[in-house]
């Protein structure tokens, strides 16, 4: 589950760039698209780039990518039809990656009502898949064969033409504009439009460590907000909101989810090394038969 929290950041800009031949419609620093009047006075104007110019521009500029920094906030809501009370989880998530070969370090706080606060650390390269346990306080190593599942993972969340391909058909549902600064791409996908993807994105990201059977899940409500960097075409924040029903028995769960990222420290991460007392110390565990 922690090396898959990369999907959604990658996944989130996979579907924001997706829709082509678009123009970039102005907006002031306060988010309000702007229009200015043409005066015969008025400064010659770059030239508007398209949606598919971004994105190709992009893709460009994810070629040079070695390494950057992530870090997220996420508010969750789940609604269960079994509990009176919502609950309320809350979470942070710092980390740096690697991208060939693919390695990461990683720190996740998390907040629950009624609980004391829950930080992990977990460590992902050559040498295998290590998380902190801080209820027993002991690190753990993942089994061979789940770390490499969770590295085939990262590594076709690294393929964005793949997923492109798929998302030909919601361009019209994009919109896209800029500032002074940045191309700023969203999405206010329909909801049975958008089910049978994200029933795919959520079954590559969650449906079998959560154990949900995707057949009964169903995606209400997303939306994205991505910015690009106008010089460098790097993305630099991505807020999404998502909506999901899944239904087991007579119980039904609702999960609302508001995530806000920032992508940074590009090319910056040189080495993720996982210290010598976390290799000696970690206990291997096997997976269930």
């Amino acid at each position: 589950m922690k090396l898959k929290s990369l999907a959604i950041p990658f996944f989130a800009l996979v579907v924001l760039l997706s829709g082509c031949g678009q123009k970039a419609a102005p907006v002031s620093e306060t988010g309000k698209s702007e229009t200015k009047p043409n005066t015969e006075q008025s400064a010659p104007k770059e030239k508007s780039l398209t949606l598919e110019e971004v994105f190709e521009k992009t893709i460009v500029a994810s070629k040079e990518l070695k390494s950057l920094t992530v870090k997220m906030e996420n508010d969750q809501t789940i609604t269960s039809s079994s509990d009176s009370e919502p609950m309320d989880i809350t979470s942070t998530i710092d980390m740096d990656v690697i991208q060939n070969p693919i390695s990461l370090y990683q720190v996740i706080s998390i907040n629950m009502p009624g609980e004391e606060s829950v930080k992990t650390e977990s460590y992902f390269t050559k040498e295998g898949f290590f998380t902190y346990e801080p209820t027993q306080g002991t690190w753990m190593k993942l089994p061979e064969e789940m770390s490499t599942e969770l590295l085939k993972a990262s590594e076709q969340q690294g393929d964005p033409a793949a997923e492109l391909k798929k998302m030909q058909e919601y361009i019209e549902d994009f919109t896209f504009e800029q500032d002074d600064s940045s191309y700023i791409l969203s999405l206010n996908a329909s909801a049975e439009k958008f089910n049978a993807f994200m029933q795919e994105q959520l079954s590559q990201s969650f449906g079998q460590e959560l154990g949900l059977d995707l057949q009964n899940v169903d995606v209400t409500g997303l939306k994205y907000s991505y910015t690009i960097d106008k010089k460098t075409f790097n993305p630099t924040t991505m807020s999404m909101d998502m909506t999901f029903k899944t239904t087991e028995g007579s119980e039904e769960v609702t999960l609302e989810q508001k995530t806000n990222a920032t992508f940074s420290n590009y090319n910056g991460v040189k080495d993720i090394t996982i210290p010598e007392e976390v290799l000696k110390s970690a206990q291997e565990i096997d997976l269930p038969q």
